[in-house]
């Protein structure tokens, strides 16, 4: 397993996203259905793009046979983090539409309103969206894959750490589903708090972290 893909992964276990969906569909009062529907549907689509990527893109459409293929990557995806984190520091906010469940944003209070299997699946899908960590992880897999089959391994490790947390709401729904509900609460109220400065302080991490990988790395491909 690539290590800077296996560090990437540990930094998507906690979502804010993810928490405000969980948080809902333990609330319902089947919530297990829902939840492997959620799992379900996050997790395919999430595959599926990771196993394009990884075997047909080979590295979102850059050639690995250049070596600056990947640096160059890190540093755009790195700028990009560090940009929004800019942004954030300095005040600007995303439009969130309207409040929900768990203080989800809107687009996702759309398809937590009515939970259905449906909903569920579509809710799954649109909290495991290819960002910039994900990319950076495809990319960091393309690079140290031994072959496809080794990637795809790499691709479902890591997709494995994502949904860790749904897995683990899974296993406990139908033992203490009270509980995990109080646990997903005070989590979605620490997030809450502490929402503007984990998303300044995280992306500026991962943003500076990618750009300096990236450059070490062209400079070792120069040298």
């Amino acid at each position: 397993m690539s290590p800077e893909a296996l560090l990437l992964a540990l930094t998507t276990v906690i979502r804010p996203t993810t928490v405000a969906a969980l948080f809902a569909i333990l609330g319902h009062s089947r919530p297990l259905r829902l939840l492997v529907a959620y799992i379900v549907g996050g997790l395919a689509f999430s595959l599926a793009i990771g196993v394009v990527v990884v075997t047909l893109l080979r590295g979102i459409g850059l050639a690995l046979s250049s070596s600056a293929s990947r640096p160059v990557l890190d540093i755009v995806l790195g700028g990009a983090a560090l940009g929004y984190a800019s942004a954030v520091w300095a005040g600007w906010q995303p439009r969130r539409g309207t409040s929900g469940p768990a203080e989800a944003p809107g687009w996702l209070h759309r398809h937590l309103r009515k939970l259905s299997i449906r909903s569920a699946a579509a809710a799954g899908v649109l909290t495991h969206l290819p960002g910039v960590i994900y990319l950076a992880a495809l990319n960091a897999i393309t690079g140290s894959a031994l072959g496809v089959v080794d990637g795809l391994f790499q691709v479902a490790v890591y997709n494995a750490i994502w949904f860790s947390l749904p897995f683990f709401a899974l296993a406990m729904v139908q033992r203490r589903p009270n509980v995990t509900r109080k646990l997903l609460k005070r989590l979605r109220s620490w997030i809450l708090l502490y929402r503007r400065r984990i998303v300044v302080l995280f992306l500026a991490l991962l943003g500076g972290y990618l750009v300096s990988t990236g450059i070490v790395h062209l400079v070792q491909a120069a040298t």
